[in-house]
């Protein structure tokens, strides 16, 4: 076999290897078990597909092969020396081994040869608890250092850009970091300087590690030599609760992981889709919760007297809510692109109750982005400005015809929900004479606002990561969103405000959870006939057309 280890070994990771022998079928046995893959597939991917995790530090699915922390070495019959699994490919008939005597003796060394140098600050990293160095010591090594002689000590907590901080210390030289750099966004701020136990990651002179994506980085470093400067010292990642949900920063969708912590969000890390986001995270996305949850909440309803906006009860202020609408037609409603396809399908119902020619749009905002912002990034911000749309929150003229028929006075009342429209643009002045107005404006949102501080009727409603539903991205992959923190008392679901509306407005409706009104939106709307909720899992489900055009 050693005949031909060489040369595969040499071309197994180029794309042009990759594709010519990819759908090839073989069997292979590892560690017993015989498994059934294709040609292209190195012997990590096999064992994968198993469920057999081979130890590993360097290697990335989405990163070239560097080969360098030989902590994923198996044994292979009849070759003499333990190989890579990173990087080698399976032929038919091999038989691997990665738990046998050698290979255990090996990691065991490779550990301890990793922790020579290492700082062993655990109780301060932020990375302990997630960190592989940590879980592959407990698996394999178990010691005490053997190592007398002085550790030679490196940069610690030297700040790389605006989102990373990095401690040289605590660094393996795995360069996943520096490949991201070089593969996926192609920006190359980091190099692997110096040689032997004085090579250190570093960035490249008069460079700043501030790219749309360069929190990704922190993600793929097994250990705490990269993190996150936002996050760090923050809690320890054993108290966070983790959520499955989609990030609301704009309309491509990434899949996320939200973590709280004492009911606030702390941080987000991406959720592998290769259909929407692969692993990766933008920036933007990444910290975007500190805007969407930040500030004094609103948790009561509120409308307006003679001395300004003044506390009420939920049933007060829905009342007076209908009858200010029902009595300032032609009506106006505008709503946020980061509410869901659930809440979208209610609101269109709901105002179209109220009055048959009603104006509805969804809130769009574009943008111009850079080479690497498109990668990930979409143009509009709104994550849900299709499944808005598509759920009848469209008038077919677009928000700007419509904030040119209020500015021009055509209608005498606006139910705003969930966005500030005193922010939209730099003309405020202009816009608050609009509001001002207005025979009656309502406004649903999470703070008082310049917009709600204009109102006639203001409702306390919850945030993204209070609520469940359903977004529909840019490209038509219906995903769901999970509720990750509980919403303050006195606050209510959009979901359910809008029932209520309809209750009150005489249009009683069967469904009230997410769950059963997306069951409803179904079999309405012709683009989600034949969906069910429990369909969507975690990953989402494909709807038929195409990217959704703004007019």
């Amino acid at each position: 076999m050693d005949c031909w280890a060489g040369p595969l070994l040499q071309y197994s990771n180029t794309p042009i290897f990759r594709h010519l022998i990819l759908m090839d079928p073989i069997k292979l046995t590892i560690d017993g078990k015989e498994v059934a893959t294709t040609k292209g597939k190195t012997v990590i991917e096999a064992a994968a597909e198993i469920g057999i995790d081979i130890p590993h530090y360097c290697y990335h699915p989405k990163l070239s092969i560097a080969g360098n922390c030989r902590m994923c070495l198996v044994e292979i019959e009849r070759m003499p020396k333990l190989q890579i699994a990173c990087n080698m490919p399976v032929v038919e008939g091999m038989s691997v081994l990665t738990q046998s005597p050698k290979v255990l003796a090996i990691r065991k060394a490779v550990m301890e040869f990793l922790l020579v140098n290492h700082p062993l600050d655990c109780p301060i990293c932020d990375q302990a608890g997630e960190c592989w160095l940590q879980d592959y010591y407990m698996q394999h090594d178990l010691q005490g250092s053997r190592f007398q002689e002085r550790k030679e000590h490196d940069r610690k907590r030297e700040v790389f850009g605006p989102n990373v901080v990095f401690d040289g210390e605590r660094c393996i030289k795995c360069t996943r970091c520096v490949r991201f750099f070089q593969e996926v966004t192609r920006t190359d701020e980091l190099s692997v300087v110096n040689r032997g136990d004085h090579s250190t990651i570093a960035l490249f002179p008069g460079t700043v590690l501030d790219n749309p994506l360069s929190g990704n980085v922190v993600d793929i470093c097994p250990v705490g030599a990269l993190t996150d400067r936002d996050f760090r010292f923050k809690v320890r990642v054993w108290y966070l609760q983790k959520t499955s949900s989609i990030c609301p920063g704009c309309s491509t969708g990434c899949n996320v992981s939200v973590e709280t912590y004492q009911n606030r969000i702390a941080r987000f890390k991406p959720r592998i889709n290769e259909a929407v986001n692969s692993h990766w995270l933008c920036d933007e996305g990444r910290y975007c919760f500190h805007d969407l949850t930040g500030g004094e909440r609103l948790t009561t309803p509120m409308i307006r007297q003679e001395g300004g906006l003044v506390p009420t009860t939920w049933e007060r202020a829905l009342e007076a809510m209908l009858s200010g609408l029902r009595g300032a037609i032609p009506l106006a409603g505008i709503l946020s692109g980061r509410n869901t396809n659930e809440e979208a399908f209610l609101f269109a119902k709901l105002m179209k109750k109220l009055s048959q020619d009603c104006a509805l749009e969804v809130l769009y905002q574009e943008r111009e982005l850079s080479e690497v912002q498109k990668i990930l990034m979409s143009p509009d911000r709104s994550p849900n400005f299709r499944g808005a749309r598509e759920m009848g929150v469209s008038s077919n003229g677009g928000l700007e015809p419509l904030m040119r028929k209020l500015f021009d006075g055509h209608f005498s009342g606006a139910y705003v929900v969930g966005e500030d429209l005193m922010g939209i643009n730099n003309d405020q002045d202009r816009i608050r004479q609009m509001l001002q107005k207005l025979s009656f404006l309502v406004v649903q949102d999470i703070r008082m606002t310049e917009t709600a501080q204009l109102a006639h009727v203001v409702l306390p409603s919850t945030q993204f990561g209070e609520k469940e539903g359903t977004y529909t991205n840019r490209n038509g992959r219906v995903q769901k969103l999970n509720i990750a923190t509980i919403a303050p008392e006195g606050a209510l679901q959009d979901c359910e405000i809008f029932v209520r509306l309809l209750d009150a407005a005489g249009d009683k409706v069967s469904y009230s959870t997410p769950v059963e009104v997306f069951d409803a939106l179904a079999k309405e709307v012709p683009a989600y006939h034949g969906l069910n909720y429990a369909a969507i899992g975690e990953q989402g489900i494909q709807l038929g057309g195409g990217e959704a055009k703004q007019q």
